[in-house]
């Protein structure tokens, strides 16, 4: 009893710091703060024995330190480099297959890295939404009572992040209009 309770506490770090990052302004700040994120998912699913969930973490990780290092040098092999990743998702979580849930997290995964090669952070947030979506049947899959609870929230806070950034954009928009 005592190990699940520091299980689900890891996992609880983990969402938190993914559900905060979708408040950031920057993709940048995005970035890094799920980076930190997804070293947290890896230790929660490997001891929950979710072995799928905790590739596709490392697998996600590597992308997005790649991604983030990729944008800091303006590297032109980011698109190239990032697909390679999404096959080697894809290869390590087909021959890791243990049933059909341990999908849910490669397509997971694919929809976040895709959603980083575009610079805009609204996109990132409403990809970031159906990816929360996987985990969360993933999460009720393997009783990571902490990934559902969380992935909820994520949902609703994903929703006001995008909610709160579109009447900034609207109202910037109208200010310049007024300014002109």
């Amino acid at each position: 009893m005592k190990n699940m309770l520091i299980i689900q506490s890891i996992g609880a770090i983990a969402y938190i710091l993914l559900s905060r990052s979708y408040f950031q302004k920057t993709k940048k700040k995005i970035i890094y703060m799920q980076i930190f994120a997804y070293i947290f998912f890896i230790i929660h699913f490997y001891l929950l024995s979710g072995v799928s969930g905790a590739l596709c973490n490392i697998i996600g990780l590597c992308a997005l330190i790649s991604i983030y290092i990729s944008d800091k040098k303006r590297s032109k092999n980011k698109r190239k480099l990032t697909w390679l990743f999404i096959i080697i998702l894809w290869i390590v979580n087909l021959l890791e297959y243990q049933n059909i849930f341990s999908i849910f997290p490669m397509v997971a995964i694919t929809i976040v890295i895709i959603s980083f090669l575009e610079n805009k952070p609204s996109y990132i947030r409403v990809m970031g939404a159906i990816a929360s979506i996987c985990w969360l049947i993933y999460g009720i899959a393997y009783k990571s009572y902490i990934s559902i609870f969380f992935n909820l929230i994520t949902l609703i806070e994903i929703t006001m992040a995008i909610i709160q950034y579109s009447k900034k954009k609207r109202k910037t928009k109208k200010e310049n209009k007024r300014k002109k």
